[in-house]
């Protein structure tokens, strides 16, 4: 098992893993996600962009599991207080790996690419009937700070 950063001869890769993990999405809450992947083009901006990087799992000399990264900065409202932080856009172990092992390994290359910029905390957003990523999150010590609610109109 190894940690990489992806290069762009990794976005068919890249474009497969977000296509499983939209497809899982999709079936969890269908009304909210489409079963599709993201274009090739947007993978690669992810790996150009200085603030954005994926890192990579590999198991036996394949990438079996992805964490998307940016840097961002809270908003500046009165009331609230400013933050450089970690947003994981996207994480994804393929579920013939075990989550709570190779998922931890990954997730602390997460923290390790967050201190490397001094960033304050992660952020992300996971469905909440999505009860394994739920539960893995938990054991990697991420709290509930807030919750979305929606109603059809």
């Amino acid at each position: 098992m190894s940690i990489r950063m992806a290069t762009l001869e990794d976005v068919e890769t890249l474009h497969n893993l977000h296509f499983a993990l939209n497809r899982h999405r999709h079936s969890l809450q269908p009304t909210n996600y489409q079963g599709k992947s993201m274009d090739e083009e947007w993978i690669e901006e992810n790996i150009k962009t200085r603030y954005r990087d994926y890192i990579l799992l590999e198991v036996d000399n394949e990438i079996k599991g992805m964490a998307l990264v940016e840097i961002k900065e809270t908003y500046s409202v009165p009331g609230s207080v400013k933050y450089k932080y970690l947003d994981l856009m996207s994480f994804y172990i393929v579920p013939e790996l075990d989550l709570n092992h190779y998922g931890h390994e990954l997730f602390t290359a997460v923290r390790a690419w967050g201190k490397k910029y001094f960033l304050s905390y992660i952020q992300l957003h996971e469905l909440i009937n999505d009860v394994k990523m739920v539960n893995f999150l938990a054991r990697e010590q991420l709290a509930v700070t807030q919750q979305t609610f929606k109603c059809v109109i």
